[in-house]
């Protein structure tokens, strides 16, 4: 059996010399300690990271969900509903008020013509009391002027209702113009730019919602992608268990390696010892070697996926940050928007009540002229009798002959009266249609105000609860982002094991090199004390890789490489697991 020079391992420890197994399984122990506690620290981190990022994502998603977009856009409608119709206000005040005139001019006419009907009812009863007198008692003549007195008496009391009711309603028109004239004052402030404003404040509340929502989104992407990393990385974070504990396997086999050593020196068979260790250094300097690549490899990927997670956290803070103005700006716009919402539905609130007065002014006066028109259809009524009387007096004067004459002419003095009345009377029946009209033109409200009156504070109502929630959602974005660069660094540079533990296990495999004498050719064999430690060593194993490892070295004959081969297959699975 030709072996290689063999070299001593000697202690730190006060120039003591150590057995090199001894050595080498404390420091292993150490490093595996000092892996195994940087790996833990960092598993913790990432359990941090992965709940800030979840946090994070649940408030962007409630931005998402801030304004429920049937709402926003009944919001919206309303707005400008209400800019609509405070925009045609001018008009409807120019409609208003010329109806209200009309109102006040007719009123005016038929007061007129009212004293008109009195001075003509007043002609007519002298008329027949001249005719009662002039009869000097001829039959038919004193009944005629007594029933004639007697209508005329019915005219004047329905005209006397007539005089009064338009009076009330003509002293109800000058409030409702008085709150007109204070309506369109206001609407002249106002008018158009409120409108306006209002306008262009929804559309841009519906952009600034849409906007919200959707940088929200983008940045819950990637606030997802970042939670999809950490989770893939919280399973190659495995990878500074499976060191850990194959670490600990080379360190249990020092220390396998030290009795089987003092065993065959106590049998007195030193060579038997010397090619033993030699064969197992070597294979365990394999071991630390292969464990090391993995270790550097792994965590090479693994800082590469903590510094894409930090370039994307600055990705996800950089749109947030480029809206800076706008997002400083949400409160002085919900501000400037709550202003106009107060300024409009200050003069809507007039609005109503203009509307409410003219629409109770409005069914007043229709009331009214219905009324009216009965009281008047009394005093045609009346008057067509008065003139039938006329009339016979005139046929019955005519018969009279010569004594007739002076009846005749007071008959004919009734009929100009009886047709002066009529024509007053046609007159207020115009007036009454004027009436009506502009009582209806008052009265109708205009399409759209149930819609719209008084939904503007419930619209803004919706608006401010979608702005809190959604500054209040990208709030904490700041806050959470910085949190999640913070740990992700924090994890980076505990896992850069490359630093930590490249020069430590480097030391540790040169002297294991140092003392490795493997076998120059694979069919040369060991005792059977050497035989039983590799078969020991072998037991320890945890992992796929190990065994691979193992098998380059095991002197045994009795270990096809199939066999190892399918173990290795059996325990592939093991290398994450553990």
């Amino acid at each position: 059996m030709t072996r290689v020079e063999h070299k001593a391992v000697e202690s730190d420890r006060d120039g003591d010399e150590m057995p090199a197994w001894s050595v080498l399984a404390t420091e292993l122990e150490s490093v595996a300690s000092g892996l195994d506690q940087r790996f833990v620290d960092a598993g913790r981190s990432l359990e941090r990271a992965y709940d800030t990022v979840g946090n994070l994502i649940g408030s962007l998603e409630s931005v998402t969900n801030a304004l429920d977009r049937d709402a926003a856009d009944r919001a919206v409608a309303t707005m400008q509903a209400n800019a609509d119709q405070l925009a045609s206000l001018p008009a409807r005040q120019r409609t208003r008020q010329h109806s209200l005139d009309i109102l006040q001019q007719a009123s005016g006419t038929v007061q007129t013509e009212i004293g008109r009907v009195d001075r003509t009812l007043d002609l007519l009863k002298i008329c027949g009391q001249y005719l009662k007198v002039a009869a000097a008692g001829a039959h038919g003549f004193a009944e005629f002027a007594d029933a004639m007195v007697a209508e005329l008496d019915v005219s004047e009391r329905e005209i006397h209702e007539i005089s009064k009711e338009v009076g009330q309603l003509a002293s109800t028109v000058p409030c409702v113009v008085e709150v007109n004239r204070v309506l369109a004052s206001e609407c002249a402030r106002l008018c158009p730019h409120v409108p306006d404003k209002l306008a262009a404040d929804a559309i841009g509340l519906q952009q600034n919602q849409i906007e919200a929502a959707r940088r929200a989104e983008t940045i819950a992407t990637i606030a997802r992608d970042i939670r999809s990393k950490l989770s893939a990385a919280h399973g190659a974070l495995q990878i500074g268990d499976i060191t850990r504990q194959r670490l600990e396997h080379v360190a249990q086999a020092c220390s396998l390696l030290g009795a089987a050593v003092d065993d065959l020196n106590r049998a007195g068979d030193p060579a038997a010892a010397s090619a033993l260790e030699g064969q197992v250094m070597a294979m365990l300097a394999a071991q630390v070697a292969d464990a090391a690549a993995d270790l550097q490899k792994e965590s090479r990927l693994l800082g590469g996926n903590f510094r894409a997670i930090a370039t994307q956290v600055a990705t996800m803070v950089a749109p947030h940050e480029s809206s800076g103005v706008e997002r400083t700006s949400d409160g002085a716009f919900l501000q400037l928007l709550e202003q106009s919402v107060a300024d409009v539905d200050a003069v809507t609130a007039q609005l109503r009540d203009a509307d409410m007065r003219s629409t109770q002014l409005g069914s007043e006066a229709s009331s009214t002229v219905r009324r009216l028109g009965d009281r008047l259809t009394t005093i045609h009524r009346v008057t067509s009798g008065v003139r039938i009387m006329a009339w016979n007096s005139d046929l019955r004067s005519f018969r009279m002959g010569r004594e007739g004459d002076g009846l005749a002419r007071i008959a004919t003095e009734i009929r100009c009266a009886v047709n002066t009345l009529e024509a007053v009377s046609a007159s207020i029946a115009s007036a009454f249609e004027q009436l009506s009209d502009a009582a209806d033109a008052i009265g109708s409200p205009p399409d759209g105000d149930e819609a719209t009156a008084g939904s503007l504070p419930e619209a803004l109502a919706v608006i401010r609860a979608g702005a809190l929630l959604t500054r209040q959602g990208m709030s904490g974005l700041d806050r959470d982002a910085g949190a999640i660069h913070d740990i992700v660094a924090e994890m980076t540079s505990t896992l850069d094991c490359e630093t930590a533990f490249a020069e430590p296990l480097a030391r540790i495999n040169a002297k294991l090199d140092a003392l490795a004498m493997p076998l120059v050719e694979a069919s040369q064999s060991i005792s059977t004390t050497g035989e039983q430690l590799f078969h020991a060593i072998n037991a320890l194993y945890t992992m796929a890789r190990e065994r691979q490892v193992h098998a380059r070295f095991s002197p045994s004959q009795h270990q096809p490489e199939a066999e190892v081969a399918a173990m290795s297959e059996e325990d592939d699975d093991c290398d994450g697991l553990f």
